[in-house]
């Protein structure tokens, strides 16, 4: 009969969420970069939880996405504030807060939650992308900033996610944090939302 006890010739261990490799995509848009960005990190927050699974919450992330949720740092934060409860109720533990802080301590703040912990930064897009012309050069922009580990990278760091302009013109919409971020973001006054699991504020 199995003994119901391990010997030390035992090698089960037990997985944690952050052992496991997600790839998310990021949504490109360029006029709901807010949004977009405030989706991928709701994902990405959740796996890292060991919450994250298709269901309705993949209805609620879209919606983030849009043009009523998605477009500016204000419809983001209003529609946090109307679909936090029921994130809540199917077990997605976020929260979220406004702030208006130096773009330094908020990497430190990310950076210190280990992956439960992410920002939405509005951004000027010509600091961040200086070629950019007509048109493309007056983007509502704003990138994320999360914990997570870049391709070819053996470990989780800071990464700055960027919807766009996406990947069409070969640059890269997941970098490590470029010079260039905190000017960007001080031309928007600072201004975030930082959102985080229940217990990792």
């Amino acid at each position: 009969m199995p003994s119901s006890q391990q010997t030390p010739a035992d090698d089960v261990i037990l997985q944690r969420p952050e052992d496991l490799r997600l790839f998310l995509s990021v949504p490109h848009s360029m006029t709901t970069c807010a949004g977009a960005v405030t989706a991928y990190l709701l994902r990405r927050i959740a796996h890292r939880a060991g919450a994250y699974a298709p269901g309705i919450q993949e209805h609620l992330f879209y919606e983030a996405t849009t043009n009523a949720a998605g477009r500016s740092i204000d419809t983001v934060q209003g529609w946090f504030r109307e679909r936090i409860e029921l994130f809540q109720e199917i077990g997605y533990r976020f929260s979220a807060r406004r702030v208006a802080e130096r773009t330094p301590n908020i990497l430190a703040w990310v950076k210190e939650g280990g992956g439960y912990r992410g920002a939405m930064l509005p951004t000027e897009y010509k600091r961040l992308h200086p070629t950019a012309k007509g048109a493309e050069a007056d983007v509502a922009h704003a990138v994320g900033i999360a914990v997570e580990r870049l391709e070819g990278s053996a470990v989780d760091d800071l990464v700055m996610i960027d919807p766009w302009p996406g990947t069409a013109t070969g640059t890269r919409d997941r970098t490590p944090i470029p010079a260039a971020l905190e000017s960007a973001h001080r031309d928007r006054n600072y201004h975030a939302i930082i959102f985080y699991w229940a217990g990792w504020a």
